[in-house]
């Protein structure tokens, strides 16, 4: 599996890619407080290794320039600069010809989790007005035991001719921070910079007035630091023991004039003399914001996702193919699986119809309770009522719907006692088709409102949307690979906004579709080549192959994990292994299905693999007390709006980054040489800081 891992405490990887030249208009992080501590973005005259990946603390090279242009930590938001305003990258005279991200992990995680963590950077090609640098103010100076309020001081002189025009600001430091500030003074006049909690969301936060930075001016900054709880100094360094006081603050100057800092602008004076008259505002604390602590909070439990049980039978019920899963109101999970069943080329005929007509006599669906890794089955039904089971949803109000891909119907069920009784069944039985009165192996079921959504599936690729009596309203899809089309739509879920997402399996991809069947983003990536569900928690999207990619059969497969609104991969896992990947333990056999509970904290996959048919349970491992960040609604400060004629680039922590690295500029490349802009269609609204919370033989014929 591609990503990485952390192998320790405090691990530092970096990653280099080649740098495109343009002007960096916006920043657009994707990595989580739970698994990254921090992200650094440089641009580099040479990187500190060739080899693209690489571990430790070493960004830029030595004989050339390192330059800051970004830094995200503790859920930071996108970055967009103002109109006019862009950094200079790729060009000869700016010295930047690499990009190199840093990731900083706190801890390994736990379970077997893959990490794909990243920035995407927009690059506009039309040169600004203004250039934009960012100057690091840093101390050095340890911090004594037992105070409730200890102060670093950083001071500089500036020395260009060429004004400077600070616009945005971020500070950094670990937990025992609590406010870092920045004020220059001119003409013995003190002017703040900005100020801000370091244990909120470590944004660059946008400056209100317009500043002007002269030759001659005294910058300075300041951090203060809470040490009641320790016993011992604690010295600035790098790793999570260690403190920082870092205090970035990102300047745009007329790019007509000398670059004022060419070799990249770092201050780590000090200069107590100097400070006797800093304002008394750098010291004092801001108001307590506890939503954005929430938002911020770095949890001090390993991240992971763990592999919890894997049941080869339910309350005695050996398990047959495990086709599709659902969570009832009741919090418990429905099996639907396929009993002595198997689906493989004897099956169907040439003609799709089922060659064997009879009922599966066993129970179907087994209802069942769970508390860690123990089950107990609540309910056993559906015997005698299916012929090859596959989707399975129940809505708000309890009702069951289900898809036989045997039988070709969309079925309506209600629960009462111990019997399943039908409401109604749409599509013909036993007999496929692609009219408006027919199913042709019907695959996927969910609710959205008042209308049901229908993958169909094997033969048809579209969605059929259905009333609440199985009356058709509408169809959308083709046979195809471009956006909207398909090649075998195999599950279907919705999202929290109420819009589908639509496995569509050969094409491996997940489409992200509004409820009239519009594009509006999708997952794909190199690292698979199918994908045979999907699942939807708050703004991430799990889903899963049900085949390993040809020539990687090896590594097993893994569930993927993307965010939405990014169409991109942010981390992996997969089951439990031990020791080096050759003496891997019990893999993924053919994962069919995917859900995820309702309070996103465990997930279970359905295997079919013949013979090897499970239920898997993996569970998420966080702190107790901490929730998504998406449930929380917080308002948040913005830059001004310019010209949204950029296209992207995205620099990929992984650790095949020669491979997919070049793939990634490639294909962004490109989309620049057609003159398109890959994240237009992703509703990316240019220049603002966004603070929104949430910031792998086919098998065709044998499942």
């Amino acid at each position: 599996m591609i990503g990485y891992s952390p192998q320790k405490t405090d691990d530092y990887v970096a990653v280099s890619v080649e740098a495109t030249p343009g002007y960096v208009v916006g920043f657009e992080p994707m990595a989580h407080a739970d698994r990254v501590h921090h992200m650094l973005v440089y641009g580099c005259t040479m990187p500190a290794s060739e080899q693209g990946f690489w571990r430790g603390m070493e960004t830029c090279g030595w004989g050339g320039g390192s330059y800051i242009l970004y830094a995200w930590a503790r859920n930071a938001p996108n970055l967009v600069l103002p109109k006019d305003v862009a950094f200079s990258v790729g060009h000869e005279q700016d010295g930047i010809k690499y990009f190199v991200l840093q990731v900083h992990y706190a801890q390994p995680f736990a379970g077997e989790v893959h990490d794909f963590s990243g920035v995407t950077m927009h690059i506009s090609q039309r040169k600004p007005m203004n250039l934009a640098a960012v100057m690091l103010f840093v101390s050095g100076t340890p911090i004594p035991p037992q105070l409730p309020a200890f102060q670093n001081n950083i001071t500089c002189m500036f020395e260009s001719s060429t004004p400077i025009h600070p616009f945005a600001f971020r500070t950094h430091t670990h937990a025992m921070g609590r406010l870092v500030s920045a004020f220059f003074k001119h003409d013995g006049l003190w002017t703040k910079i900005g100020k801000r909690n370091p244990q909120w969301p470590q944004l660059f936060e946008a400056i209100p007035s317009k500043l002007t930075i002269g030759r001659g001016d005294q910058m300075s900054a300041s951090c203060r630091f809470d040490s009641m709880d320790k016993n011992k100094t604690v010295k600035m360094g790098a790793m999570g023991v260690d403190e920082m006081c870092n205090f970035y603050m990102m300047f745009h100057y007329d790019a007509k004039l000398e670059n004022p800092y060419p070799q990249g602008a770092v201050c780590a004076q000090d200069s107590p003399q100097l400070m006797k008259d800093y304002p008394l505002d750098g010291f004092e604390l801001l108001p307590s914001r506890p939503e954005l602590e929430h938002h911020a909070h770095q949890s001090k439990v390993p991240f992971g996702i763990v592999q919890e049980a894997i049941h080869e039978s339910l309350g005695g019920i050996k398990l047959g193919q495990v086709a599709g899963l659902a969570f009832n109101n009741q919090k418990q999970l429905l099996v639907f699986h396929r009993a002595g069943r198997v689906w493989d080329a004897s099956t169907f005929d040439n003609y799709n119809i089922l060659l064997d007509k009879s009922p599966i006599k066993d129970p179907v669906i087994l209802i069942i309770s769970y508390q860690g890794n123990k089950t107990k089955i609540e309910k056993k039904l559906g015997g005698g009522q299916f012929h090859l089971p596959h989707g399975i949803y129940v809505d708000k109000d309890d009702f069951v719907y289900t898809t036989d891909v045997g039988s070709h119907t969309v079925s309506k069920w209600k629960i009462e006692g111990d019997e399943l009784k039908n409401v109604w069944t749409s599509g013909e039985k036993m007999m496929p088709g692609p009219d408006q009165q027919h199913f042709c192996k019907p695959t996927g079921i969910t609710r959205i409102g008042d209308q049901l959504y229908v993958t169909d599936g094997y033969c048809n690729s579209r969605v059929v949307v259905l009333d609440l009596n199985g009356k058709r309203i509408q169809q959308f899809g083709l046979p195809g690979d471009e956006a909207g089309q398909f090649n075998l739509p195999h599950d279907i879920v919705s999202d929290a906004a109420g819009r589908i997402l639509v496995t569509d399996r050969e094409n491996g991809r997940v489409q992200h579709m509004t409820t009239q069947g519009h594009v509006i983003e999708e997952f794909k990536s190199t690292m698979f080549t199918n994908i045979y569900s999907a699942a939807s928690h708050e703004d991430y999207v799990f889903m899963v192959p049900g085949r390993p990619m040809m020539g990687h059969e090896t590594e097993g497969i893994a569930v993927f994990v993307g965010r939405s609104g990014t169409g991109l991969i942010e981390y992996a896992f997969g089951p439990a292994t031990r020791g080096k990947r050759e003496q891997m333990g019990t893999q993924f056999g053919q994962p069919h299905c995917l859900r995820v509970s309702s309070d996103g904290e465990t997930i279970f996959v359905g295997d079919i693999a013949e013979g090897k048919a499970r239920l898997w349970q993996f569970k998420v491992q966080r702190e107790e007390s901490m929730t998504s960040s998406s449930s929380v609604s917080i308002g948040w400060p913005s830059l001004t709006q310019t010209d949204a004629k950029y296209n992207s680039f995205f620099v990929l922590l992984a650790i095949s980054i020669l491979v997919l690295g070049a793939y990634c500029v490639r294909r962004r490349c490109q989309n620049l040489e057609n003159g398109g802009s890959l994240f237009d269609k992703r509703g990316f609204k240019p220049l603002r800081t966004e603070e929104t919370v949430g910031f792998i033989s086919d098998g065709s014929e044998s499942d």
